[in-house]
């Protein structure tokens, strides 16, 4: 992990605006807590911040140069190349030396090798901005599942670019602007690939290349999920996925000493550790869970958590040998200031996720004191889900699966918004944005017209999971465990695990009536049978009835505040009415979302001085 951002300007010479870059990779100094080196021509800045994994900082950007010494390309990059060993190994054959066996070197030698196309040759998660001495292009690049975040803005002149939006609002040149299209995508989760929030940034776009020179910039998709025929039986389904799972967590996991995971105890981190444990037996593990206090005592099963961690996450530990810390939070430490708003500014974004959200980043600062690299079963459950929209094979204009879910349980509109003014969520349409979005995505998505609509809607929802549902939660956790410093690695974001499971058919999936039935069935032979058996329980939340009391308090405050930004925003009435409820909103989780969306908001309308058009 690294924090990469850079300047090209046409019109101006770049080497006397050095402090403006340097500004901004200030902004990403969390990502890259050990080095900043910069490069600098008469058209580009480029800044790197680096995080030395093994505690020897690289020297970035990286440079290649001709016989005589002279620069040919230059570039800075973030991320791991899994198959840096195999590349080179074709470099060296072709005649490359590079300068170092770093995986930036890599990759700008194989754009040297290979052009434009280079891209395709890297395998990992990554993201890049590459200068052409020779062409003066710019080329931005992030990986196929989009893991690696990276954001850019046209700007007269060129462009700017960063790991994180901030990067770029640190320079001046872009305002912290929201119009109508911004808020919605935040109030409906929707991950559109290239929307990033913010009037006049956007995204790179997760498996494509974006050309920047004199004329302006294009982009080109060089990966994406396609629909192939699965031939495969089961019981060789079951050991592909076995194999490409192994291949994944031996490459990710590989070079460290102890490998240091995430562990829940369900079953996509239990599979992970136990696959480690399988593939490496001589290695040490270490196992991190968060939990909170006397949570396991007051615990109690609801629609969406049916059992507490502690003890399936015991058994995984004692059946793989693993060396175990539970990260036990109390109310002080989630409503602490400092931390709530550190989260806040992990994503530059507002969140209904709350204390989850701090919880998260807790946790991460925690297992930051001890290693800098750590796993995460995250995306397992966009894999291997096999869902579908509803029951209705019929169904017309559907939301996005998450906004649906949501209304399902009792939300308006979309999770978050029960105690925003209909004014507001009707101006802005909220529910046919939450159609149109999920439209877009299905009609990206080819697939033959002979396919059963059951398998048709099955594969769509996975489309939708991995392609925009990721978008934003592969964000919440990179941005959790990068805000420390700290690197997260995730098996299961592997392209060739996506490409073969995305084809297999839904019934295969689900084969034993279970959802994930191709992940259990491919690890049961790792895991405790405590596991095998458990149902999915999503990461868990704090129930101490101190934390609803103090965030109603809060809720109190921000919209009593008589130069409140958020209080605009806000359905008075529905507002009061929590108010005055005893016990605020404790048992409803949906309810709970509606304060949190609130408090998110509020203080980030506060703290990065957003202006709002509507």
């Amino acid at each position: 992990m690294s924090g990469i951002a850079g300047w090209v300007d046409y019109t101006r010479d770049l080497t006397s605006w050095l402090p403006t870059v340097r500004t901004m990779a200030a902004a990403l100094a969390h990502r890259g807590p050990d080095a900043e080196n910069l490069w600098a021509d008469r058209h580009v800045a480029l800044a790197n911040r680096t995080l030395a994994v093994d505690g020897v900082p690289t020297r970035e950007p990286a440079t290649a140069v001709d016989a005589n010494g002279a620069p040919l390309a230059v570039i800075t990059f973030a991320g791991l190349l899994t198959n840096a060993g195999p590349l080179g190994a074709e470099l060296a054959a072709r005649g490359h030396r590079p300068a170092g066996d770093s995986h930036s070197q890599l990759a700008l030698h194989a754009y040297l090798e290979w052009g434009a196309a280079f891209v395709e040759r890297l395998e990992g998660v990554f993201a890049f901005g590459l200068w052409d001495v020779r062409s003066e292009q710019l080329w931005l690049g992030r990986d196929r599942l989009g893991f690696t975040p990276l954001y850019y803005a046209p700007v007269d002149g060129g462009v700017l670019f960063g790991s994180e939006a901030k990067a770029i609002l640190a320079s001046g040149a872009v305002e912290p602007v929201v119009d109508a299209e911004g808020l919605s995508e935040i109030l409906t989760y929707a991950g559109s690939p290239e929307h990033a929030i913010y009037k006049g940034i956007r995204k790179v776009r997760a498996g494509t290349l974006v050309r920047v020179d004199r004329d302006g910039h294009s982009t080109r998709q060089y990966w994406r999920m396609e629909y192939r025929e699965h031939t495969d039986d089961l019981d060789t389904t079951i050991a592909t996925v076995r194999e490409l799972l192994a291949e994944s967590v031996r490459a990710q996991a590989g070079g460290q000493q102890p490998v240091s995971s995430m562990l829940s105890g369900g079953l996509d981190s239990s599979a992970m550790v136990g696959m480690i444990g399988h593939t490496d037996p001589a290695a040490a593990q270490h196992t991190y869970t968060v939990t909170f206090t006397d949570y396991d005592e007051e615990f109690k099963p609801d629609v969406i958590r049916s059992t507490p961690d502690t003890g399936f996450v015991r058994d995984v530990a004692d059946l793989v040998g693993a060396r175990h810390a539970n990260i036990v939070l109390d109310t002080a430490e989630l409503m602490d200031p400092v931390v709530r708003l550190a989260s806040l500014r992990a994503r530059d974004l507002p969140s209904t996720y709350g204390d989850m959200n701090t919880s998260l980043y807790l946790l991460s600062r925690a297992v930051r004191e001890r290693t800098r690299v750590v796993l995460s079963g995250e995306t397992a459950d966009s894999v291997f889900g096999g869902n579908v929209f509803s029951d209705d094979p019929e169904a017309k204009d559907e939301p996005l699966p998450w906004v649906a879910l949501a209304r399902r349980h009792g939300a308006r509109h979309a999770l978050g918004c029960g105690l925003l003014s209909d004014e507001l969520l009707v101006g802005l349409d909220v529910d046919r944005y939450a159609v149109d979005r999920c439209q877009d995505a299905r009609d990206e998505l080819e697939l033959p017209d002979s396919m059963p609509n059951s398998e048709r809607r099955a594969r769509q929802y996975t489309y939708l999971q991995l392609t925009r549902w990721a978008e934003n939660q592969l964000a919440h956790s990179e941005r959790m465990a990068a805000a420390v410093g700290l690197q997260l690695r995730m098996p299961y974001a592997d392209t060739r695990l996506i490409d073969y499971v995305f084809n297999v058919p839904n019934a295969m999936k689900t084969f034993d009536g279970r959802e994930k039935s191709l992940l259990r069935a491919a690890t049961a032979d790792l895991l405790p049978e405590s596991v095998v058996k458990r149902r999915k329980s999503p990461f868990p939340i704090a129930i101490d009835p101190a934390y609803q009391q103090a965030v109603v308090e809060e809720l109190r405050q921000a919209v009593d505040d008589r130069e409140s930004l958020v209080a605009p925003l806000l359905d008075r009435s529905a507002v009061r009415k929590l108010l005055d409820q005893p016990g605020g909103p404790a048992e409803n989780w949906i309810t709970r979302t509606d304060v949190e969306t609130v408090l998110s908001l509020d203080a980030w309308l506060r703290h990065y001085g957003v202006r709002i058009e509507l």
